[in-house]
């Protein structure tokens, strides 16, 4: 029987905890508890400094196959399967950006969603360690590097974080550091998920919990704990609510267990019962995904 570390919430230093999870996905001796000081759900233990570096290395390309299906084997498969969601995050991030702008995505990946506004700004820069990611973003003609580090000096006018925020392991100190990165009216541009996502806060669905409590992700931010954070940090925050995921998807979890039915039912349900329930979602703020806007403060 696993024995559960005393936790300590890494953001406020609180030990009122509520357990959330007594099971992570692939990481047997942790936990999901949520902070009573600050309310973060966070992941307790999580990884050594040591286990983190050698894990983004060596594992994290199979551990998203694993998640998200082979398109993460090859750059070429994955550019093409994420074309789609590049379609999705324009519309919402073209109102908080400006001709003029420089733009930079930290975990750009094969640099899908810089090639789509890249026509929107003036220019755009990836970070990606990824060996294989990079060269293959470098080759549509999209500068990236492997390290902030590598940028030495430079500065921008808008910093894109699509699913990075969960991944750290101190999120205040990362995006208080990032505002020396930052031109004067800078803003950060963040997706996370949502922990209130009604899969789990509504529909409870234990097959559902078990895919969405994973090693890699240390913190699980609802709207008020992401702009808690970002706010902590220095920043004024404007959230939005949004639902990636189809009617069709959540039907298929709630009848098999397992993600990939997004479309499935599409023809018989139409466009105007899924947009229905998915603005019902976001209304309630139980929609899958956080959208922030972090301005300097």
């Amino acid at each position: 029987m696993k024995t559960l570390a005393a936790p300590v919430c890494r953001l406020c230093g609180s030990t009122d905890v509520t357990l959330v999870s007594s099971t992570v996905s692939e990481a047997p001796d942790a936990a999901v508890y949520g902070c009573s000081g600050c309310g973060i759900v966070y992941v307790y233990p999580i990884m050594t400094e040591a286990e983190e570096a050698a894990f983004y290395a060596q594992q994290f390309e199979q551990y998203m196959a694993r998640r998200s299906g082979p398109g993460w084997k090859s750059p070429e498969a994955h550019f093409e399967s994420y074309r789609s969601e590049a379609e999705r995050r324009v519309p919402l991030v073209t109102p908080y950006l400006r001709s003029s702008d420089a733009m930079l995505e930290i975990g750009s990946s094969t640099g899908f969603f810089l090639h789509a506004i890249r026509g929107l700004v003036s220019s755009v820069t990836g970070v990606e360690p990824s060996d294989t990611y990079r060269t293959f973003a470098a080759a549509l003609g999209i500068p990236t590097v492997k390290t902030l580090d590598d940028l030495g000096g430079r500065r921008f006018d808008a910093i894109a974080l699509y699913y990075v925020m969960e991944h750290l392991r101190d999120p205040i100190a990362y995006a208080a550091d990032l505002r020396a990165r930052l031109n004067p009216g800078g803003r950060l541009l963040i997706e996370v998920p949502n922990v209130q996502d009604a899969l789990l806060s509504l529909y409870r669905l234990p097959a559902f919990s078990a895919f969405y409590w994973q090693r890699a992700h240390y913190h699980n931010f609802s709207p008020a704990t992401l702009r808690a954070v970002l706010e902590r940090a220095g920043y004024r925050v404007e959230t939005i609510p949004v639902q990636r995921y189809d009617l069709s998807n959540h039907i298929v979890w709630m009848k098999e267990g397992k993600p990939g039915g997004a479309g499935r039912y599409a023809d018989v349900l139409g466009e105007e019962v899924d947009a229905a329930y998915r603005k019902s979602l976001m209304v309630n703020w139980i929609c899958d995904t956080v959208f922030a806007v972090a301005a300097m403060a």
